[in-house]
């Protein structure tokens, strides 16, 4: 299967893996800087400037865009005109009135759509999934996530990620939001959040913390910061990008009628019905994966086969919208200082 990359920052690791790939070929990619021309010399494919012309001249099945996320909805309608099944980078769009637009083109143009949510791949995520599936702590109460940590400083010289479109929410968030949505099936009712750029004074938020109500009465609270040293998010607690430290730390917490569940480290607490209650010890166990995977490899494998008409896209353009929605609401309660309904923010 032949396919191009466009965009080269976080493109670039997709790049790299597909090289290494035997069912795939990487054709050319696009990017228009100093870094991107290193990086195709490194890949040792054509460069283009322009992803159009790349997408006029090469023969290809598929591609794969990272560009900026108000891009995303340029660039996919473009390569879908073209016959050529997308798998864009979350979010799936800046906003989702965007991404139903994108979903509505491809399902016209009948080309595939997947939204590159990569961490559903993860083989952990996937055994989080199942125990909270299988009722290991009851019914769900409560849900606390953190993802705090500090980004080099010369992160936010690209202008992009200091514009409205770009900032922690959706370079980084969307990826807790739709971890949580995948893992427990939730669907939000409400949310209420708070958004402040206290450590940068930029245009961005550079610290959240949200609460959201599920339909069922679930309760969620989510802090999210790009500017604080610490050793709290899923890139450093799950080991799954070698580019990062690890930290044998919890980032998520789940609380049940029958006990609690960390995460990443699979603790679970409860107490046995003959001594139940805050006067007795909880007994701590462990629910651990049986395997590992590396969850990008995974998704390539199965963009891979999409492409051969083997099966449908895992995250569809309706997932990627999803968890889009989640985080519209959140940022119009900041903007607003209020609490709102997922219904007024949902894509007609």
């Amino acid at each position: 299967m032949k396919i191009a990359v466009l965009g080269l920052n976080h493109g670039f690791t997709l790049a790299q893996r597909a090289k290494k790939m035997t069912g795939i070929t990487l054709v050319a990619v696009a990017g228009n800087n100093a870094s991107a021309k290193e990086r195709a010399k490194e890949l040792n494919v054509p460069l283009y400037e322009d992803y159009r012309e790349l997408i006029d001249k090469c023969m290809l099945d598929g591609v794969i865009i990272t560009l900026p996320n108000h891009l995303h909805k340029e660039a996919v309608k473009y390569c879908a005109d073209k016959g050529l099944h997308c798998l864009v980078e979350k979010p799936i769009a800046d906003t989702p009135d965007a991404a139903q637009e994108m979903i509505d083109f491809c399902r016209e143009k009948q080309v595939q759509l997947l939204v590159g949510h990569h961490r559903r791949y993860s083989a952990k995520i996937n055994h989080l999934k199942h125990l909270l599936d299988s009722k290991v702590i009851g019914d769900l109460i409560g849900v606390n996530m953190i993802w705090a940590l500090a980004k080099d400083h010369d992160y936010y010289k690209e202008a992009w990620r200091v514009k409205a479109g770009g900032g922690p929410l959706l370079i980084n968030g969307i990826h807790d939001l739709d971890n949580l949505l995948y893992v427990t099936d939730l669907k939000i009712e409400s949310v209420y959040a708070v958004g402040k750029n206290k450590i940068r004074s930029g245009e961005v938020e550079d610290a959240v913390t949200a609460i959201l109500e599920a339909e069922d009465g679930t309760v969620i609270q989510y802090f999210l910061s790009d500017g604080v040293p610490s050793p709290w998010s899923y890139e450093f607690n799950l080991k799954e990008n070698p580019i990062y430290h690890f930290y044998e730390e919890d980032c998520y917490y789940f609380f049940g009628t029958k006990g609690s569940l960390a995460f990443p480290s699979f603790r679970c607490y409860q107490y046995s019905e003959e001594a139940y209650g805050w006067k007795h010890p909880l007994i701590e166990k462990r629910y651990l994966p049986e395997d590992t995977v590396d969850p990008i490899a995974s998704e390539l494998a199965h963009f891979e086969e999409v492409l051969k008409g083997r099966i449908g896209p895992r995250v569809s353009g309706e997932a990627g919208l999803r968890t889009l929605e989640v985080l519209e609401a959140i940022k119009l309660s900041i903007r607003e200082k209020r609490s709102v309904a997922l219904q007024e923010v949902i894509s007609k």
